[in-house]
């Protein structure tokens, strides 16, 4: 396990990047009557197919357009808006006018069998509307008590079928989280609940909707619906309601917005009050969850002849209920409540159909959670500084103050305390990322039986007794000119051990390779800012330079004998003053004779 000495941070910065002959632009959507925000709508640039929302106050950014893009700004219930960005900068504000609404045909309609039938067709299409891709970002908060605890920013490479999410492939991510009397709140995989949510597919995850019924006979068994109204745009768009018939939890209720002529899904809104059936678990043994409430909404656009995902909103509500006899809770403030009701909303917006990310170049340990993969990738502030995540609301800036001066910050440009009580447990990190200021060292405990312990008092030591792992990190991100990349040296504590009689000559030779480890990807650095590299070119330094690493470690391993030969250690040590201007001799108080 890796220790690290913290150093100053700066959380969520956004800035915006200007290219040639583009401009950011930023603007606001809204009802053109009461001037009302427009949560979550859509704005998409027709040139390139890229999109972004607006945030809880109606307000977008877009970076990368041009005076003559076209601009298209939908929200369900209102005209489509389209301008382009030139005029957009002229206006106070997007203004949506209301679709023309009738609701003479409700009744009519309401008691027909042809409703029941528009559902069960609604199902069929989504689970006929194929496979498709795109670049995800996402959006997670908590709050407890009036109180954001936790916020989470995450892009990702998206892989959907129909309605159902595949697949979400981590880019990058960061997060922050500021303690409950105590105690952190986290969500540790809450991308995952958005994945096992299949509006037109059986499953035991969630309660059912009407959308997974094959059958009229089936859906009316178990659901009423009933046409709310019916507005008129380019299509015909029923608007149903659907209330299960067993109120017990195992059912969704909510609201259907549905093109009565194709079947194609415009929106989904699924509402559950107490729900039964849920993924969600407790952190620790012994405590439970009571009282959830879940609402869950979908939101479709046309892209190239075909309907896809756009937005996906999860909210839900629950209380945690500590146990009382969990030794855990001996030492805790005495003014902890066991049970504390929380409120987490996350927002999934698809934003660049059939675009994918580069993803990292890096080996994850097998099985982690969102929480552990942000843990483990260092912070690309270029990446940061261009991405077209959500503007943050004057509250939102407000709680992410909060999360720098008294929280924890997971990436977010930061290296936690190991030190202290915030960087153990449940937040400490498996990997250390190399800077001049820092040292590391390892806590050299493992499970019985998993090394061969090194012989007392020996002079020699093998590889059993040390085995040191250290990955090259690269991100690729393509631009206008060509590709922009960012390295990193990541020291691997999953796969490290180093198990020598004495510490301080275990923590320099541990320090010594992964600075050679940093000058190898110093090199390699410079080979790839080179201009007019493909990306096949790019793959090939680093693998280049990963072996290089593992040459030249090898080499200083071998000729010190894993840090027992003196002299050929001060060579080495040497050649990383030479290199770094790092002196691990002087930093860990070793003479030039080695002692």
């Amino acid at each position: 396990m890796a220790r690290l000495r913290p150093i100053p941070v700066l959380l969520f910065v956004f800035l915006a990047t200007i290219v040639l002959g583009q401009r950011p632009l930023g603007s606001r959507v809204v009802d053109a009557a009461s001037l009302e925000p427009l949560p979550y709508a859509s704005v998409v640039c027709l040139r390139t197919g890229e999109s972004v929302i607006t945030n809880a106050e109606g307000v977008f950014r877009m970076i990368e357009v041009v005076e003559a893009d076209t601009l298209v700004i939908s929200y369900l219930g209102y005209q489509r808006f389209q301008t382009i960005v030139a005029t957009m900068r002229q206006l106070p504000e997007a203004r949506l006018l209301p679709l023309r609404t009738e609701l003479s045909a409700v009744q009519v309609v309401g008691r027909s069998d042809a409703v029941y039938d528009l559902v069960i067709a609604s199902g069929k299409h989504l689970r006929q509307l194929g496979k498709y891709e795109g670049k995800v970002y996402f959006e997670l908060e908590t709050r407890t008590a009036e109180r954001t605890v936790e916020g989470i920013e995450c892009f990702y490479n998206g892989s959907f079928n129909g309605a159902n999410i595949e697949a979400l492939d981590l880019k990058q991510g960061r997060i922050g989280l500021l303690p409950d009397k105590n105690r952190f709140v986290v969500n540790l995989n809450t991308s995952r609940g958005f994945m096992l949510l299949h509006p037109a597919e059986s499953n035991g995850a969630f309660p059912a909707t009407p959308l997974q019924y094959r059958s009229r006979k089936a859906l009316r068994r178990d659901f009423e619906l009933t046409v709310l109204s019916i507005t008129y745009d380019t299509d015909e768009l029923y608007h149903i309601r659907f209330t299960p018939k067993d109120s017990g939890g195992a059912f969704f209720q909510g609201e259907l917005w549905v093109d009565a002529r194709t079947a194609v899904v415009r929106s989904l809104q699924l509402d559950c009050d107490s729900c039964t059936r849920h993924p969600f678990q407790a952190i620790f043994p012994g405590d439970e969850l009571h009282g959830l409430e879940l609402h869950y909404r979908q939101t479709y656009v046309p892209w190239q002849g075909r309907s896809m995902l756009n937005t996906i909103e999860m909210e839900y509500a629950l209380t945690y209920h500590g146990s009382a006899g969990d030794p855990r809770l001996a030492a805790r403030a005495e003014d902890l409540a066991l049970d504390r009701r929380m409120r987490t909303k996350g927002i999934l917006h698809l934003y660049a159909p059939d675009v994918q990310f580069i993803l990292p170049l890096f080996r994850y340990d097998a099985g982690q959670t969102d929480y552990r993969k942000v843990l483990s990738m260092p912070y690309d502030s270029a990446f940061w500084a261009e991405a077209p995540g959500l503007v943050p609301t004057e509250r939102q800036l407000q709680d992410q103050a909060l999360f720098a001066k008294e929280g924890l910050l997971v990436g977010n440009n930061s290296t936690l305390d190991r030190s202290g009580r915030k960087g153990r447990g449940f937040f400490e990190s498996n990997y250390a990322f190399w800077s001049a200021q820092q040292r590391i060292g390892l806590k050299g405990t493992l499970a019985e039986g998993a090394y061969v312990p090194p012989v007392a008092m020996s002079t020699e030591v093998t590889a059993n007794e040390v085995h040191l792992v250290v990955q090259l990190f690269l991100n690729v991100d393509r631009t206008d000119t060509g590709y922009r990349t960012f390295s990193a040296t990541v020291f691997d504590g999953f796969s490290s051990y180093c198990h020598l009689d004495d510490k301080r000559n275990a923590d320099l030779l541990l320090n010594i390779f992964f600075d050679l480890c940093e000058i190898e990807r110093r090199r390699m650095q410079a080979a790839l800012d080179q201009p007019g590299l493909s990306i096949e070119r790019i793959r090939a330094i680093h693998a280049n330079a990963e072996k290089s690493m593992d040459h030249t470690t090898g080499k200083f391993l071998k000729e010190t004998r894993y840090g027992m030969d003196a002299e050929e250690m001060a060579q080495w040590n040497g050649r990383v003053v030479s290199e770094l201007g790092v002196d691990n001799f002087a930093l860990f108080g070793i003479l030039k004779g080695g002692k």
